[in-house]
């Protein structure tokens, strides 16, 4: 079915291609948000074939828009173009093996810096979000900024590797353990003793999902001032300390504002290039069927 945006036809393989492509993140999508999208397993490829024709449409029309436009473009960039298209290709040897001429990647370096300088004007209205957006959007959105249970443990530790067994290194923490019972510091042990020395044995703070499951397990159970019992994990025998505990909570807006910002412009950007396009759209000739004129000028 042919594509025509101005009388520029797109080819059938590029609307295959992007077809594809949205297929494959559609097949990553959950149940749910497949279904805020509105479609299923019995649509996903009706609307990936109709998505992929809009994309083109409304990248051919920001091409156009881009190559139109008289005013010449700097000889910097466009080099800086030509030389990542040609590191991302491979190098120049696969240009040529690929009947790629030096003409046409200096015309498609060309047209991204002109599609760059294009975006840039269109968005150039766009300021960062006011104090009090930011901070509707933080409390509307505040369980995005939660941080879960924290600690700060230390440990000794003996390791299982390719020169210690598992039986020689549950002695050594065995030892350890008979010291530490006969009253010796802790920290001054882990300096001595562990194979990680320094500060103590102390890992600082971390959450849930940063160290290995089995030790998680253990020292989120303790209370400060705990020191466990012996204990094994998937690098060794391991004592554990626990100095503090935090209880879940959430990031003051004054540490996610920069982040809130930054997303609250990109919205910005996106919603004023969407209505940029739709303008486009309305003054374009666009044939979607054999036959059918779906918007003329």
């Amino acid at each position: 079915m042919p594509l025509i945006v101005n009388g520029e036809e797109v080819p059938e393989a590029a609307i295959a291609q992007e077809a594809q492509s949205l297929m494959q993140r559609f097949q990553q999508l959950t149940p749910e948000q497949r279904a805020q999208n509105g479609f299923d397993d019995a649509t996903m490829q009706a609307r990936a074939d109709e998505w992929a024709r809009e994309n083109l449409i409304e990248r051919a029309l920001m091409r156009q828009q881009a190559a139109a436009d008289p005013e010449p473009v700097p000889e910097e960039p466009v080099e800086a173009a030509v030389a990542a298209m040609t590191k991302r290709f491979g190098g120049e040897e696969k240009f040529e093996e690929a009947g790629v001429t030096p003409e046409l990647i200096r015309s498609e370096a060309e047209l991204s810096v002109r599609l760059d300088r294009l975006l840039a004007k269109v968005t150039a209205p766009v300021k960062d979000a006011k104090t009090k957006d930011v901070a509707a959007f933080y409390r509307k959105h505040k369980d995005r900024f939660l941080i879960g249970e924290s600690v700060r443990a230390a440990h000794i530790v003996k390791h299982v590797n390719e020169d210690v067994t598992e039986d020689q290194a549950k002695q050594a923490i065995d030892d350890a353990q008979r010291r530490l019972d006969s009253g010796e510091e802790f920290e001054k042990l882990a300096d001595e003793f562990s194979d990680c020395p320094g500060s103590g044995g102390d890992l600082g703070w971390f959450p849930r999902g940063k160290m290995v499951e089995e030790f998680e397990n253990v020292v989120f159970e303790m209370e400060p001032g705990d020191v466990s019992k012996p204990f094994q994990s998937v690098f060794g025998f391991h004592i554990a300390k626990l100095h503090e505990k935090r209880p879940a909570t959430h990031r003051p807006l004054d540490e996610v504002k920069g982040d809130i910002q930054k997303q609250l412009r990109q919205e910005r950007e996106t919603k004023i290039v969407e209505d940029y396009v739709d303008a486009l759209k309305e003054k374009a000739e666009i044939v979607n069927t054999p036959s059918e004129v779906v918007t003329t000028s």
